[in-house]
């Protein structure tokens, strides 16, 4: 009898299949990484989620000048090398460099296009940021490279269309603005929040202008920039009553904007059938640059696995364990399923 099953499913629908994402081969970014020793930046980190956190600091405080762009430079190698030279950037280029310096890590972050409904508020008209994949929380989070921001509710991190909802629908009560790497706690309250201030351009602050562009969120569905540059021909929009009248992009909507763009990855799918005194347990996953499964039974020792595990429970408590891991080394979160049986069913 199957007492427990705790595993991410394996979800594929339109806006899975568009996505596109890095590869391990590409050179550009092994060359980033190592150029701008970002296993050295993260390194103090305790956990995934603090590395994460680690390298959005430094990809923040990487820029100098914020403002109207005075460089055609594109990708994440060729943003940071003209940032040295003195370049001013904008925010879509905050977004550019931390999707590719996670992804020269393993990780997978994408791009957000924002826009501001006409009839909400001030400040900026539009605006970009990211989602990681969280493999610790096992979600995506929005993480706001041109703040060094990401947003908390009762202490879990929050993706982009929660954050949304919250600020929106529900006034940004109990909302956290969790700012750079020391993890410094703002809430609505507190704004304005002076971030940094420009030459040309003025005060970059966190306050509802900040914020409202999220009532539109243009999900960019390729992560691989250095390589192709964002594919916003394939960008889908979540929209609702909040964006009536303001005249965007025009793009697919999902029908479920809480659950179509959020389909889980790095997970094991797993689906278990009796097959004689065994289980038959078939493995799935949305891993990019996967390598492979691995899994232990009872706490033991982890293997590498395939698609299929045959798992032969004894009489008592059962535990099988199954994890995926990347090309880069970065693991999944952990699948679990858990088999109680009476001497008797054992012996069946």
């Amino acid at each position: 009898m199957v007492i427990q099953l705790d595993a991410l499913p394996y979800i594929e629908n339109d806006y899975s299949r568009r996505f596109k994402f890095d590869s391990f081969e590409d050179p550009k970014l092994k060359q980033l990484r190592e150029k701008y020793k970002l296993d050295e930046v993260v390194s103090a980190g305790k956990d995934e989620f603090d590395r994460q956190v680690l390298l959005l600091d430094w990809v923040n405080h990487r820029f100098k000048k914020f403002g109207k762009p005075t460089s055609e430079a594109r990708g994440a190698c060729e943003i940071l090398e003209a940032i040295d030279e003195g370049h001013t950037f904008f925010c879509a280029h905050y977004t550019d460099v931390f999707v590719s310096a996670a992804a020269s890590m393993g990780w997978v972050d994408r791009s957000l296009a924002l826009r501001r409904p006409d009839n909400v508020g001030e400040g900026s008209t539009e605006h970009s940021s990211t989602e990681i994949w969280s493999n610790q929380y096992r979600k995506w989070v929005m993480f706001d490279p041109t703040f060094a921001m990401y947003v908390e509710k009762g202490g879990v991190p929050l993706n982009a269309f929660e954050v949304r909802q919250e600020w929106f629908y529900r006034d940004g009560r109990g909302l956290v603005f969790v700012l750079d790497k020391q993890r410094t706690r703002r809430r609505k309250s507190d704004m304005p929040v002076f971030r940094s201030r420009h030459v040309g351009f003025g005060d970059l602050v966190l306050d509802g202008g900040a914020l409202n562009p999220y009532a539109f969120i243009g999900y960019i569905p390729n992560t691989n920039l250095m390589a192709a540059g964002p594919d916003y021909g394939k960008m889908f929009i979540t929209q609702d009553k909040l964006c009536e009248g303001t005249k965007w992009h025009k793009r697919d909507v999902p029908a479920n904007a809480a659950t179509d763009p959020y389909f889980p990855i790095g997970q094991a799918a797993l689906t278990l059938t009796a097959d004689g005194p065994a289980v038959r347990v078939e493995v799935r996953t949305l891993t990019p640059n996967f390598k492979t499964f691995l899994s232990r039974v009872d706490h033991g020792e982890w293997k590498s696995v395939g698609e299929t595990i045959f798992w032969t429970p004894h009489a008592g408590g059962n535990r099988l364990e199954v994890k995926t891991v990347n090309q880069f080394g970065v693991e999944g979160p952990v699948s679990a399923a858990e088999i109680s049986l009476s001497p008797a069913q054992a012996r069946e």
